[in-house]
């Protein structure tokens, strides 16, 4: 049982890789830990329940009325000690590198969280005494987990993207089922299933960062900020950032919709729906043409709050189950895209892999944040009225609408790179070579890599120094990143990368040049060349059908090739 048992948590070089092990699904493990602790009653609520529906030890409100600075003190310290470390991990990253980059967090931050869980679930006689325990919980909880989100984000952001586009949902439905069986226990026994949750998913980590990871991860780091001016991390965060903070702050107040603690029957069949939700929206997001968007989840998540939000409209009080599960089911699934989505924006070149991923959770926390203060600041005032929840119901879907809206019309991202950036010529690149590999039909360089830093990664054995697109280069007409740097970087992560594939980019560069296509031909040519179809390049490209079709016909046109297996002939000559 031990070698057994050893055997599947070991890395592997060998066909079992073709199964994502254990260690590789440890997000859900952390998944799962903050919807027992926060997002559901699942772990109980030992120290009171001042705050129903929210769920969790954000609402460990001694037991008994509480003033409204009780109340906001147990709901907002914890989501606010792991807002500052988020933001705090951003600011920070330049100067003393990402968390992976320190080994230590790797014991430090889930033996933190672990042992600190507990804390928020102590209920003592002395009113002071409780709240001095959960503070200390609080804050050393949200410290801890926001590292472990950030590293997790991290190891997102250096696996190959059809690896991540599968672990995703796999952790996401496993968190699920996780939160589920710990629903079905009783008393501290939760509790302590709960609190362990943070260390499994620290020992997950710790046996799939490897030294490939961290050398990847150095190589995005380093070709993102040389390929950026000096600014504030937070610059540029446009409408994508605003509308995440703002569609969680609405389904935070979804979650709190209900009058009394959502548990036991109701609650697991609430998990039930948001396992099946993510199951069908994953396989929707990644089965055939790739849509792994915030607009794509837009899609879904929109419809479920206002259907939630009718509920309560229709049924008062005993539509607020509704609205709980679509909060519920919204989370899960917001988790699962989000993953992907931020990893996707640091491979791109848009921001470091801790960056990308810390500000992304960053929005979402302090989203929750700003809902639950809202709720305990207004709430009085909406139970003085009799249609209050229905007030409420109507200004959340008026708000949602309205900011979807404005959302699914941005083009630009809430990581952008400036749209002029001066060319800067190589001072010194350790190792580099005179000429950069490429990858499909765009040249990826190295500038002004540090002394000491190797900017350079591995590529099936090739060496090919690496820069961060330009704006241009690396966002479609709808600001969704087209170059993914781990594409350059099939390192030995990437066990499945076929051989000839850096030697296929720099066939398709070249044809590309000969031909005379333009940048957006030859984005479509490389993904036709890979015999990809109109509507996978449409939805990868975020492009019309039409335009993707108009594309490849000029390209057939400029290539003298009238069909696609002439065309992957033509690279593969």
């Amino acid at each position: 049982m031990k070698e057994r048992f050893e055997t599947w948590l070991a890395p592997q070089n060998d066909e079992r890789r073709e199964v994502a092990p254990l260690r590789q699904l440890g997000w859900a493990f952390l998944l799962a830990w903050v919807f027992c602790v926060f997002y559901t009653n699942a772990a109980g609520v030992l120290s009171g329940d001042e705050i129903p529906g929210g769920g969790g030890a954000a609402a460990g409100a001694p037991s008994g009325p509480s003033s409204m600075g009780a109340a906001l003190f147990y709901a907002v310290l914890p989501l606010a000690a792991s807002v500052a470390t988020l933001a705090a991990i951003v600011l920070a990253e330049p100067r003393i590198g990402s968390p992976t980059s320190h080994r230590p967090l790797f014991a430090v931050a889930p033996a933190l969280t672990t042992a600190s869980t507990p804390f928020m679930f102590v209920s003592v006689a002395d009113p002071g005494l409780n709240a001095l325990l959960f503070g200390i919980g609080a804050v050393a909880t949200g410290i801890g987990s926001a590292l472990l989100w950030a590293m997790w984000g991290e190891y997102y952001a250096v696996i190959p993207r059809d690896r991540s586009e599968w672990l995703a949902p796999v952790s996401a439905v496993s968190a699920a089922v996780i939160v589920l069986l710990v629903s079905s226990m009783d008393g501290w026994v939760p509790v302590a299933v709960a609190a362990a949750l943070p260390l499994l998913s620290g020992l997950c980590f710790h046996l799939a960062w490897t030294p490939e990871a961290a050398r990847i991860e150095e190589a995005l780091a380093t070709a993102h900020r040389f390929a950026t001016e000096r600014r504030s991390p937070l610059a540029g965060l446009g409408r994508t950032g605003f509308g995440i903070l703002v569609v969680f702050s609405i389904v935070s107040i979804a979650g709190m919709m209900s009058a009394e603690r959502v548990e036991g029957i109701p609650l697991q069949a609430i998990l039930l729906f948001s396992a099946l939700m993510m199951a069908v929206v994953a396989a929707m997001a990644i089965s055939g043409p790739r849509r792994i968007s915030l607009f794509f989840l837009y899609r879904w998540i929109c419809p479920t709050l206002v259907i939630g939000f009718a509920a309560v409209i229709l049924f008062g009080q005993a539509g607020a189950l509704v609205a709980v599960a679509a909060s519920l089911g919204g989370r899960f699934t917001f988790c699962l895209i989000a993953q992907i989505y931020f990893a996707n924006y640091a491979a791109a070149g848009r921001a470091t892999p801790a960056q990308a991923s810390s500000l992304g959770w960053l929005f979402v926390h302090a989203g929750d944040l700003l809902g639950l203060v809202l709720w305990i600041v207004f709430k009085p005032l909406m139970l003085a009225q009799p249609a209050g929840l229905t007030a409420v119901s109507v200004g959340c879907i008026v708000v949602l609408v309205t900011v979807t809206m404005a959302v699914m019309g941005e083009t630009s991202t809430f990581l952008r790179i400036p749209e002029h950036r001066a060319a800067t010529p190589a001072k010194e690149s350790i190792g580099a070579k005179p000429s950069g590999a490429t990858i499909a039909g765009m040249k990826t360089r190295t500038s002004c890599a540090p002394e000491g830093t190797s900017a350079e990664i591995t590529a099936s054995g090739v060496d090919s120094p690496i820069e961060a697109p330009t704006a241009q280069e690396a966002t479609s007409e709808s600001g969704a990143p087209q170059l993914d740097v781990r594409q350059a970087a099939t390192s030995p992560i990437d066990a499945d990368a076929a051989p000839g594939e850096a030697h296929g980019a720099a066939r398709i560069d070249e044809i590309a040049r000969e031909a005379g296509l333009t940048p957006r031909e030859a984005e479509v040519f490389a993904l036709l060349a890979q015999g990809r179809s109109i509507p996978y390049i449409r939805d990868e490209l975020i492009i019309s059908r039409e335009t993707a079709a108009t594309h490849a016909k000029h390209i057939y046109a400029k290539l003298g090739v009238h069909s696609r297996q002439e065309l992957i002939d033509l690279v593969r000559r």
